[in-house]
């Protein structure tokens, strides 16, 4: 199922797994760089490709669609979760409810933290779901996957807000 001529983690000499040790992909990526650099005639990935496959792995999100295509699944649209989706507008409305310059910086950070903390679960079902790679797990990855990219727009958004918010002090 897997296609061993587009697996990063191979590359890199990792497992293909959504845990992934990010010192040893760096110590790797670092090698192959420099092997890409020296010799143009090895039979490596050039520079740019070493970069992205490399920046796939490293970031969760990237990594855990990824994976969901090395197992065949593209990502379509989610069934999403109802109780996720109604927890982000109220932290976004709490965003834009805030109009004093410290009361911000408190509320963004606090969103930010919230949303630190739901990654941080979701990822850690991922890496469960993706240590057994069922049809049945791959579907519930998926909607993990959709979850997670809504709280990183999500984080994006309290960032930018944080960013506005700074510009006017």
């Amino acid at each position: 199922m897997l296609d061993a001529a587009k697996n990063h983690f191979e590359l890199f000499g990792l497992p293909t797994s959504f845990a992934v040790d990010t010192n040893r992909l760096a110590e790797r990526y670092r090698a192959l760089s420099a092997q890409a650099r020296a010799d143009t005639a090895l039979a490596i990935p050039s520079p740019p490709q070493l970069d992205e496959a490399y920046r796939t792995l490293l970031d969760p999100l990237t990594r855990a669609r990824y994976l969901l295509r090395l197992y065949g699944r593209e990502l379509g649209r989610g069934r999403g979760n109802a109780a996720l989706l109604v927890e982000q507008i109220e932290l976004r409305e709490q965003l834009k409810q805030v109009s004093n310059p410290t009361r911000t910086a408190l509320a963004v950070s606090s969103v930010l933290t919230e949303l630190a903390e739901q990654s941080a679960v979701l990822a850690k079902e991922l890496r469960t779901l993706f240590e057994d790679p069922s049809a049945d797990n791959l579907e519930l990855a998926h909607d993990l996957v959709h979850q997670l990219e809504f709280i990183a727009l999500c984080r994006r958004d309290a960032e930018q807000h944080r960013s506005l918010r700074q510009g006017w002090d």
